[in-house]
């Protein structure tokens, strides 16, 4: 299955004043989803681990020198299994954004997020827990954002002139 990959440096920023290229590849990898999940700042102790994009996938990670390698792992999707997990509603205010939390006793060394808007769903796998690294688990809140799909849309169209289909924008073909 075809797909890009890269860890040289930190490109899934949430601003910028140009977008970056992975983040349009992530745009229409996922065309039904309606935010992109993104890195909102590197704390110091944080760095870019890499990324994979292919039709339908989204993946990219985070390493931190206290809790490791893959400490925060980041999965974009357009559905995820979310049927035994109580919803909480996000304070976005663009976007109807709702957090499942995945039971400590499935993942007693993890922590695992589904964070659910139309089309789309980003799983967060912490590689560890609010009780096993507390200062790093602080930490790492902070570290993700999300991006309106429709913004990267009018960005690349703006900065481009291409033209994406899927969620806020014309139907995709097939």
């Amino acid at each position: 299955m075809p797909a890009c990959r890269a860890s040289s440096y930190p490109q899934v920023t949430c601003s910028g004043e140009s977008r970056q290229n992975i983040i349009h590849l992530m745009t229409q990898a996922v065309p039904s989803a309606t935010i992109i999940p993104c890195i909102e700042r590197l704390e110091p102790g944080w760095s870019y681990g890499g990324s994979e994009v292919r039709s339908g996938f989204v993946h990219f990670w985070l390493d931190s020198d206290r809790v490791g390698a893959d400490a925060v792992d980041v999965t974009l999707t357009a559905t995820c299994d979310v049927a035994d997990e109580t919803a909480t509603d996000v304070p976005t205010g663009d976007v109807h954004l709702l957090l499942y939390q995945e039971p400590a006793a499935e993942h007693p060394e993890a922590t695992v997020r589904h964070y659910v808007a139309a089309g789309g769903c980003a799983t967060v796998q912490y590689s560890f827990t609010q009780q096993t690294a507390p200062a790093s688990f602080a930490e790492a809140q902070v570290l993700l954002g999300y991006e309106l799909r429709s913004d990267v849309v009018r960005g690349i169209r703006r900065e481009s002139g291409l033209t994406l289909c899927g969620a806020e924008a014309p139907a995709c073909p097939g």
